[in-house]
């Protein structure tokens, strides 16, 4: 087993990202790398919808100001939303998976293909989805356990438990158990998506002989895991000011068609005497999301030197580390040879 240098990691990645993106430019291909780790890694992004209520609402958006009795009315379109948003949740969290695969299988082999590597690797996703859920409801259960219950112990009335001390002991508890376990889960996430993904990838292995191929090379290399997470930051920081310069950029170049969408429709509202209700809250907040999620597609767009570069680093530093999981080029493919005149 060789050893990581995470350091010389730096030149291969941003190479083989200007072959990617640069050598030569398709527009394909960015439009392509933008959908895929829009998907794969999220856009980081939310949408409100305004209350639109008048005056004459009492207590706001529960009737009779009340918001338990709100609840209890409504128990049952309560749970089929919750039940909605969790099915929502696996979903995105299986095309993220199958994703995370198609994103790298793009870098690899420099393509704009989707529906193929999908194809071919959507089997490696499946597997790595139902360790994404297990491990998930692992450290929920252990949250629930460590935090919840502690805390469900000194704060529910029916304990009877009145003095301050347990109450901030307790408090002090669930704050160091929650710090501890976002740190650890984090670091776990990370090596599963720079590591384990590319390795599963480079042998066409499942999620657990993924980690136990990845687990001796952690163990190996601890010193050089540490210079990359702090590297890893350093990137972020750069990562996060490009970001603002290439949102600003998207802004400004959707403050002109944006602004011509709202004034028609602020003209058509006005000429036409109408008022908010259901439909046209609901036609304004399709129209909104539908710009926001294009807004947040030109912004993956453009970052796709920055994420290229991010997904080719942890290649190139794996590859360092077992080259049998060596993935990324060493140098541009040569060109074919000229057939007999």
């Amino acid at each position: 087993m060789a050893r990581m240098d995470v350091g010389k990691a730096f030149n291969p990645s941003f190479e083989h990202m200007v072959r990617v993106l640069f050598r030569p430019f398709m527009l394909s291909k960015w439009l392509a790398l933008g959908f895929v780790s829009m998907i794969a890694y999220g856009g980081g992004s939310s949408f409100n919808v305004p209350n639109f209520g008048g005056p004459s609402d009492r207590g706001g958006p529960f009737p009779g100001g009340n918001p338990i009795e709100w609840m209890i009315h409504y128990w049952m379109l309560l749970a089929l939303g919750f039940v909605f948003l969790v099915a929502l949740g696996i979903l995105l969290t299986w095309l993220s998976s199958v994703m995370q695969f198609v994103y790298v299988d793009e870098i690899v082999r420099s393509s704009a293909a989707i529906r193929e590597p999908w194809a071919r690797l959507k089997g490696l996703g499946f597997s790595y989805f139902l360790w994404r859920l297990v491990f998930g409801f692992a450290v929920l259960l252990f949250l629930v356990i460590l935090v919840g219950v502690p805390l469900a112990i000194v704060f529910i009335p029916s304990f009877k438990v009145t003095a301050a001390g347990p109450k901030i002991a307790a408090a002090v508890w669930a704050g160091l158990i929650f710090i501890f376990t976002i740190i650890v889960t984090g670091i776990i996430d990370l090596f599963a998506r720079d590591f384990v993904v590319p390795a599963m990838y480079a042998r066409r292995l499942g999620v657990l002989k993924g980690w136990r191929t990845i687990i001796p090379i952690l163990r190996e290399n601890a010193g050089q895991l540490v210079i990359y997470i702090l590297l890893l930051i350093v990137v972020a920081i750069g990562i996060a000011i490009y970001s603002m310069l290439v949102l600003l950029v998207a802004l400004l170049v959707f403050a002109i068609p944006v602004g011509v969408l709202v004034g028609i429709g602020y003209v058509i509202f006005k000429a036409m005497g109408l008022s908010w209700n259901i439909p046209l809250i609901v036609v304004a907040a399709t129209i909104g999301t539908v710009v926001l999620a294009a807004l947040i597609y030109t912004v993956q767009v453009g970052l796709q030197p920055a994420q290229v570069f991010r997904r080719a680093f942890s290649l190139a530093v794996l590859g360092q580390a077992d080259p049998s999981l060596a993935t990324l080029p060493s140098e541009a493919p040569s060109p074919p040879a000229p057939g007999p005149a």
